[in-house]
């Protein structure tokens, strides 16, 4: 009997199995393929801003039946037709009818109250974790005061026109959030599209 080389030896191994061989292959390039995408998928950008970092955060919405006039742009611009001008709108803008109810979204204590003739009349409230909510656009006479303890969903006072920034927004709610002193975006708490 003849004694094969090796270059014989190994097309006969690559031809009795080299399916098998090739479907190997195949098969551990599938599962890393599925192992690289799962774990990329669960990997969150910390310098991302809109990802809240408390999870077990389940927040109120601020104000019932409102629709989204103007959504977050805190890295672009949209235009404010009241004042004439391109600018960021860190807040969102819920339009409403004038003396709708505004809630607070988590438990918290009323940080400040103010009014200026931009924002009109704004209640702070600030939560656990470095998280501040602030509702601006309202009435004059707000239900709370400073230093009040507020629970998830109680009544901070009512929707008006006063945010004079804002007149072409008529009614609203100025809406905004900061976490560990920045503005974030709310919708990712309020788990609402904001565009």
């Amino acid at each position: 009997m003849e004694k094969l080389t090796i270059k014989q030896r190994m097309a006969f191994v690559l031809k009795k199995y080299g399916y098998y061989f090739l479907l190997g292959v195949l098969l551990l390039g599938l599962i890393i393929t599925i192992v690289a995408v799962s774990v990329s998928g669960k990997q969150v950008d910390e310098s991302d801003s809109s990802v809240p970092t408390n999870s077990a955060v389940t927040p109120f919405m601020p104000v019932a039946n409102a629709s989204v006039y103007k959504g977050y742009y805190g890295d672009s611009l949209c235009f404010n037709e009241t004042l004439n001008q391109w600018e960021t709108h860190k807040a969102i803008d819920f339009q409403v009818a004038t003396g709708s109810k505004v809630f607070a979204i988590l438990d918290g204590t009323v940080k400040d109250i103010y009014t200026n003739i931009l924002e009109g009349t704004v209640v702070v409230v600030e939560h656990t974790d470095g998280l501040i909510s602030s509702y601006g656009s309202l009435d004059e006479g707000v239900l709370v005061s400073v230093g009040d303890k507020v629970s998830r969903g109680d009544e901070l006072g009512m929707v008006s026109a006063s945010a004079t920034s804002e007149t072409s927004a008529g009614a609203h709610l100025h809406f905004a959030m900061l976490e560990d002193g920045e503005k974030i975006d709310p919708s990712a708490y309020l788990n609402i599209s904001n565009k």
